[in-house]
C-alpha cells in the first residue's frame, strides 16, 4: 500500500483549519446537549422534547416503580452500538485521545466521534452516572483529527487540530472559553509555542461564541447570590482549613481513580458478555435513583448531577447524613457505569462528590469553629476544583473551569489551597491519573498535566556528539568509546556507532546519515530524521556537502534518548 507523503502547512492555513474545528465543535456541543436532553425527556418523561436544563431537578415520571428500567434499555442501547461500531466509545474517551496523540499519528477514527457522542448521551440521557466533557472532547478531537488525516498533515499539526477540537469542545460545552484552552495544553499539546497556541485559542473562541449563541450566555452553575462580588480579606484560620481538606480531596481522589479500574477489571472478570454486565449495573443504578425519588423526592445521583451541585451552592442541601449518602451513590453509580462499559466523561461525578464532600467538611469546621467567617459554600466550590483537577492531573484547567462555571472571584485562595494539596496527596498515592492509569495499564506511558517542552529550546548543539574518530574505509575498526566517521579521502563513507568494531570500517559503516547545521532545533532534526529514516546527523557550520575535517559532530541515537531522559528529569 502506498503511503502519500506528508503535507506541511504554514500557520495562516492551521488558523483557518482550527476556525472550522472551532465551528464543528460549537455547533456539535449544542447538538450533544440536545441528544441528551432528548434521551432524558423521552426515557424519564415520556416527551420528544429536546430541551433539559441539568441545573434542575427532574420531578417524577410516567412509568413509577418502571423508572427502574430506564437505566437498563439506556445501557442495552449503548451496549449495542458500542460493540457494533465503536469500541472506543467505552469509557471516558480522553484516554483514547491521547492514546492517539501518542502512539497512533494522532490518527482517530472519524466513526468514533459520532458514535460517542449518541452512546453517551443515551448513557446520560437514561439515567447514567457520567458527564458530557468525556463525550464533547472525543467530538472534537475525532473531526480535528480526520481533518488532519485528510489534507495529509503531519502528526504534530494533527494534534494541535486535536487539540483544537476538543478545547473547543470544553469551552462551548461549558461556557469556559479559558479552561478549554488551558486543558488543551495541559492534556493534549506535546508543546506549546506560536504554531499550536493560536490555532486552539481561534478554535475555542469560536466555540465558546457559537455555544453562547445557542446555549445561553450565563455560567454553568448560575444564580446571583453566588455571583456578587464581595471581595473581603479571608480570616487566615478558615484558608489554613483548606489544607486538610485539601488532603481529604486527595484521598476522594485517589478512591476514585482506583475505584472506577477496580469496578472495570471485576465487571471484565465476571462471567456473561457485553451486555449482561452492562445492563446488571445498570439495574443496580436504577435501582439506586427510584429509591431516592420514593424517599427525598428527587432523583439526585442520576445523570450529570447538576440539580444536586446547585442545591448545595444555593445552601439548600444542608443534611449532613444526606451529603454523605450523596457522595457514596455518587462514586458508585460512576463505578458502576462506567466500569460495566458505559460512555461518558468523568469531570461531572468529580464536581459532584467535591461538592458534597466540600459542603459536608465546610459545614462541620462552621459548627466547629463558629465565629472566623466559615462559608461552606467556599468549601463546596474548592472541592469541586480539586476534584477534577486531582483526579484528572489537569490542576490548572479544574481551577480555571471552577471559576469560570461559577463567577465567585471570592475563592481564589481556597481554590489554590485545597487543588495544590489534594493534587499532591493523588500523585502520592496514585502516580496516574485518572486518565493515564487507563494507558499505563496497557503498558503506554503518556505524560500527565502540563509538560515543560524542555527540547522545543533546544539545538543540535546541545545533544551532539563533540568527540568521535575518524578512520579510513579500508581500515581495520576495533570497538571504540565514542563515534566513528568513517571517510575516503575528501568523501564521507558513513558512520559506525560505538561499541563496534572486528571489521573493516567500511564493511560496517552505516550510510544513512544526514547533514544537519549545528543551531539547527532538535525537533526539526528528529522530523527529519523519522522522515529520511536516517540513523545518524553530522553535525556541520558549512552549508552543501563538507569536507571530513568539517564535520563538528555527530548525533546518535543515544545521544536523542540521553537528551529525553534529561528532558524528562526536569518535567
Amino acid at each position: 500500500m502506498t503511503k502519500h507523503p506528508e503535507i506541511s502547512r504554514n500557520l495562516p492555513f492551521m488558523c483557518l483549519l482550527s476556525f472550522s474545528v472551532g465551528i464543528v465543535a460549537g455547533i456539535g456541543a449544542w447538538a450533544f446537549r440536545m441528544l441528551i436532553g432528548l434521551f432524558h425527556n423521552v426515557l424519564f418523561l415520556g416527551k420528544f422534547q429536546f430541551y433539559y436544563d441539568a441545573n434542575v431537578h427532574t420531578h417524577g415520571n410516567p412509568w413509577g416503580l418502571g423508572v427502574i428500567l430506564v437505566p437498563v434499555i439506556g445501557a442495552l442501547m449503548v451496549a449495542w452500538m458500542v460493540k457494533t461500531f465503536a469500541p472506543e466509545a467505552k469509557g471516558h474517551g480522553v484516554p483514547e485521545v491521547m492514546d492517539a496523540v501518542y502512539y497512533n499519528d494522532s490518527k482517530i477514527r472519524p466513526v468514533v466521534g459520532l458514535i460517542k457522542a449518541v452512546a453517551s448521551a443515551i448513557c446520560i440521557g437514561s439515567g447514567g452516572s457520567v458527564g458530557r466533557e468525556g463525550p464533547i472532547i472525543q467530538i472534537g478531537a475525532s473531526f480535528g483529527s480526520t481533518l488532519g488525516q485528510i489534507l495529509r498533515l503531519p502528526p504534530r499539526q494533527i494534534v494541535t487540530l486535536i487539540a483544537a477540537g476538543a478545547g473547543g469542545g470544553i469551552a462551548a460545552t461549558f461556557n469556559a472559553p479559558l479552561g478549554g484552552l488551558i486543558f488543551a495544553i495541559e492534556l493534549l499539546l506535546v508543546s506549546v509555542n506560536a504554531r499550536n497556541i493560536l490555532p486552539v485559542t481561534i478554535a475555542t473562541v469560536t466555540a465558546t461564541y457559537i455555544g453562547r449563541a445557542l446555549l445561553g450566555v450565563d455560567p454553568s452553575f448560575y444564580f446571583p447570590a453566588l455571583t456578587s462580588l464581595d471581595l473581603h480579606l479571608s480570616s487566615l484560620w478558615s484558608l489554613l482549613l483548606f489544607v486538610p481538606f485539601g488532603i481529604i480531596m486527595g484521598l476522594v481522589s485517589t478512591l476514585f481513580v482506583r475505584g472506577i479500574y477496580w469496578a472495570e477489571d471485576r465487571f471484565d472478570a465476571m462471567p456473561g458478555n457485553t451486555y449482561t454486565r452492562h445492563l446488571s449495573a445498570m439495574f443496580v443504578v436504577g435501582i439506586m435513583i427510584w429509591l431516592f425519588m420514593r424517599y427525598t423526592g428527587y432523583y439526585y445521583v442520576q445523570g450529570v448531577g447538576y440539580a444536586t451541585i446547585m442545591d448545595i451552592l444555593k445552601t439548600v442541601l444542608l443534611d449532613p447524613r444526606l451529603l454523605i449518602l450523596l457522595f457514596f451513590c455518587k462514586f458508585a453509580a460512576t463505578c458502576l457505569t462506567l466500569g460495566s462499559g458505559g460512555s461518558g466523561g468523568v469531570f461531572s461525578p468529580s464536581l459532584f462528590m467535591g461538592a458534597t464532600m466540600g459542603a459536608l467538611v465546610g459545614n462541620s469546621a462552621a459548627y466547629l469553629f463558629p465565629g472566623i467567617g466559615i462559608d461552606p459554600v467556599d468549601f463546596a466550590i474548592a472541592g469541586m476544583a480539586a476534584g477534577v483537577g486531582s483526579s484528572t492531573g489537569a490542576i490548572i484547567t479544574g481551577a480555571v473551569m471552577i471559576l469560570e462555571m461559577t463567577q465567585d472571584a471570592n475563592v481564589v485562595m481556597p481554590i489554590m489551597i485545597t487543588s495544590a494539596f489534594a493534587y499532591g496527596i493523588r500523585k502520592w498515592l496514585s502516580p496516574g491519573s485518572i486518565y493515564t492509569l487507563k494507558l499505563l495499564r496497557r503498558g503506554h506511558i503518556v505524560p500527565e498535566g502540563l509538560q515543560a517542552a524542555m527540547s522545543e529550546s533546544m539545538t543540535v548543539r546541545d545533544i551532539m556528539a563533540e568527540t568521535y574518530k575518524t578512520v579510513d574505509a579500508e581500515a581495520a575498526l576495533k570497538p571504540s568509546e565514542t563515534p566513528v566517521l568513517v571517510t575516503s579521502g575528501d568523501t564521507i563513507v558513513g558512520v559506525v556507532p560505538s561499541h563496534i568494531g572486528g571489521s573493516s570500517a567500511r564493511l560496517i559503516s552505516n550510510d544513512h546519515f544526514i547533514m544537519t547545521p549545528e543551531k539547527n532545533p532538535v525537533n526539526d532534526l528528529l522530523r527529519e530524521m523519522r522522515a529520511t529514516r536516517a540513523k545518524f546527523a553530522l553535525v556541520t557550520g558549512t552549508p552543501g556537502n563538507p569536507m571530513p575535517r568539517e564535520i563538528i559532530g555527530i548525533v546518535t541515537e543515544s545521544e536523542v534518548a540521553a537528551s529525553t531522559m534529561r528532558a524528562a528529569a526536569l518535567k
